[in-house]
């Protein structure tokens, strides 16, 4: 099976920037987390500077759709890239003065978290317009391998920055800030083309209103941004109650925990090999209900098999199936959402399942302190139930007459234009 047709330069080049951009985050929380805690002591510190990253994608992440809609995505990608550049060589200076300024820290975070909820959006809804509508879910895979990539990598890579007495943690946010503006040059060599509307901004809580109207009016899409927010509710138990689970129940070490975190990633890994090596695999509800439940199960056996390789296989098959859900998910978005509100349903799924977050991490936290041997049987029982309605939607979901009918927008200039694709089954995730 040929994947040729995700070798364009576009695709390239949205695909490296993400990757690039990704792995720096995720040093940037590593060394943060250890900057701000061998500074003070404290991880509730730590914790609220993380929080204050994520609340923009949950809070104000729908307004940064109806943007991504209605602006072009191609300078949305790059302003919010070189502002994220900028914010983290701010970071930089301060830790390489040693100075731990909270609330400037806190305000970082918060300006990352923002560019964030305004690139996501836009990343993932201008991917349609770079590809053949069934090269999709092969695009999504290349996408969430080199997300899944970054969280094996990640880790490690920032442990041994940190180590190194020439870089240490100011040189390993420097080089997060350098990612950011390596992502914008990526952008720009995308080949786009934006048509403006003419809509003025006095209507964006107008434009706000109809998207959520227009998945309230898709029964599907409605139900299947339910279960993101649900899933993952239950499958943020994980990283909750691995660590404990490693102490307490097996009795391991930080090198168990590591390794499973690792497993995890491996079979994440793994999935996003295997779908881009298929053939024209098309999302249905009930595959990706099929798949998270699989998952599920594969949490709910943790606790059965309490055992060092059964955790190893299990949190590999859990990534598995987790990071095929996540895959297949995007794809199906991207096939089935109007092109004009694409970008308003992904902030949606964003904030639907960053937005639960907090709860599940309160939830979890008093969960693992009280019944920590079958926490994880909880979590996985319950991402079974939530997914089995979804094995009985229908396959199809046709709007009403009266909601918006599928739009073709002009594709980028000097780029194949897509060809109209044969009939499909019509057919969400965990952002990643």
């Amino acid at each position: 099976m040929t994947v040729s047709g995700l070798y364009q330069r576009s695709f390239v080049a949205l695909a490296s920037g993400g990757f690039v951009s990704a792995l720096g985050t995720v040093v940037f929380d590593l060394v943060l987390a250890w900057w701000v805690v061998s500074e003070t002591g404290s991880a509730v510190l730590t914790g609220y500077l993380l929080a204050a990253a994520l609340a923009p994608i949950a809070f104000i992440g729908p307004i940064g759709g109806v943007l991504s809609d209605r602006w072009n995505k191609k300078t949305i990608l790059i302003v919010t890239d070189l502002i994220s550049g900028a914010v983290a060589f701010g970071v930089a200076l301060m830790a390489y003065r040693n100075t731990l300024n909270v609330p400037l820290l806190a305000l970082s975070c918060f300006a990352l978290g923002t560019c964030a909820a305004l690139y996501r959006p836009a990343a993932r809804s201008i991917v349609p317009q770079l590809v053949q509508e069934r090269h999709l879910v092969k695009a999504n895979s290349v996408s969430n391998n080199l997300t899944e990539t970054t969280k094996a990598v990640g880790p490690l890579l920032g442990a041994a920055l940190v180590a190194m007495p020439v870089i240490g943690v100011a040189g390993a946010m420097v080089l997060n800030g350098a990612s950011f503006w390596l992502s914008a040059l990526a952008a720009a060599a995308i080949r786009y083309r934006h048509v403006a509307d003419g809509k003025n901004i006095a209507s964006v809580m107008t434009d706000l209103r109809s998207g959520f109207r227009y998945i309230n009016s898709r029964v599907l899409i409605r139900n299947m941004v339910i279960l993101c927010a649900a899933v993952n509710f239950f499958l943020i138990s994980f990283n909750i109650l691995l660590p404990l689970y490693v102490t307490e129940v097996l009795h391991g070490s930080s090198g168990i925990y590591g390794r499973a975190l690792t497993a995890e990633a491996v079979g994440g890994i793994a999935v996003t090999l295997l779908l881009l090596f298929l053939h024209d695999i098309v999302p249905t509800n009930r595959l990706l209900a099929a798949l998270i439940a699989a998952g599920g199960m594969s949490l709910a056996l943790i606790p059965v098999v309490p055992a060092v390789t059964g955790l190893l296989l299990l949190s590999a098959a859990q990534g598995f199936f987790v990071g095929g859900f996540n895959t297949l998910f995007f794809a199906y978005i991207q096939r089935e959402v109007s092109q004009q509100f694409l970008g308003r349903v992904f902030s949606v799924v964003y904030m639907a399942a960053i937005g639960v977050m907090p709860i599940a991490y309160i939830s979890w936290g008093y969960i693992g302190d009280y019944a920590l041997r079958w926490g994880f049987l909880y979590a996985g029982l319950g991402t079974v139930f939530c997914s089995i309605p979804f094995l009985f939607l229908r396959q199809h979901d046709t709007p009403p007459v009266a909601a918006p009918t599928r739009k073709t927008w002009p594709v980028h200039a000097a780029e194949p234009v897509r060809v109209a694709e044969p009939a499909r089954v019509t057919e969400p995730a965990l952002p990643t």
